[in-house]
């Protein structure tokens, strides 16, 4: 059985020293794949991002990316031309990347000159001038290897990334998907429901959802959901690989 593992977070560059990223770990993901240790006639491929703890084991290989640019080709080249019969998606995907980097100079003639093209006359075509002036900006990306702070601002524009959780079921339909959901501070009725509509927009299997509130260390409250509703509940990280162990051993 054939197993692709997702754990870490990305990284989007902004110049050669500075980068922006988040605080996963990538110590769940290496708690399931560890979960597997032992087991006969499993083979895991684990795609993990910078920072990421590893997990040990002798049937694990490893794929190491930055961005989400570069996970989404390593996933579609695993994806393309291996089958696996469980994905299992845990890593901290960013939502944006970098489209430019610029300040506050820069900034402020590009708009000018948009307003004194468009000559909006009133205070609401203004913003709307302005944003979709943001909006359509085609300021190219940097080429600076260090970007100057001489400036007193750095902005940054950001762009959508690509949902690569999206892609999975394109690139491999028949694949069973457990994707990740991290929301802050809800509900547990709000959580599934995010959880379930992830569900439905990504194509996934089971989505397993988590609240930033309430992990700390080993102690990580989870839920594992279908379409039909919560499946399991978990508190710890090794409750939580254990329990997809079980799911991916009982459904093989």
């Amino acid at each position: 059985m054939n197993l692709l593992i997702t754990a870490g977070g990305t990284s989007e560059k902004i110049d050669d020293v500075r980068h922006l990223t988040n605080h996963a770990t990538g110590s769940l993901g290496k708690a399931i794949a560890e979960s597997f240790q032992g087991s006969e006639n499993i083979t895991i491929h684990y795609v993990y991002g910078p920072k990421a703890v590893l997990p040990k084991g002798d049937n694990i290989t490893f794929y190491s990316i930055n961005s989400v640019r570069e996970l989404e080709k390593q996933m579609k080249s695993l994806l393309t031309t291996l089958t696996f019969d469980f994905v299992i998606h845990s890593m901290a995907v960013s939502d944006y990347e970098l489209q430019k980097p610029t300040n506050e100079v820069q900034l402020s003639e590009e708009l000018a000159l948009l307003i004194a093209d468009k000559k909006p006359n009133s205070t609401k075509e203004l913003a709307k001038v302005i944003e979709e002036g943001l909006l359509a900006s085609t300021m190219e990306a940097t080429t600076e290897k260090k970007i100057s702070s001489q400036q007193e601002k750095l902005i940054l524009i950001m762009q959508k990334a690509p949902k690569v959780i999206k892609s999975i079921k394109t690139w491999q339909p028949h694949t069973t998907l457990i994707g990740f959901k991290l929301l802050v501070d809800v509900t547990e009725e709000e959580l599934v429901a995010v959880a379930q509509k992830s569900i439905v927009t990504n194509q996934a299997d089971f989505i397993l959802a988590n609240d930033l509130v309430h992990i700390d260390g080993d102690n990580h409250i989870g839920l594992l959901v279908s379409s039909q509703g919560v499946e399991k509940h978990f508190s710890t990280k090794p409750e939580i690989a254990q329990g997809l162990k079980t799911l991916i051993l009982e459904n093989s």
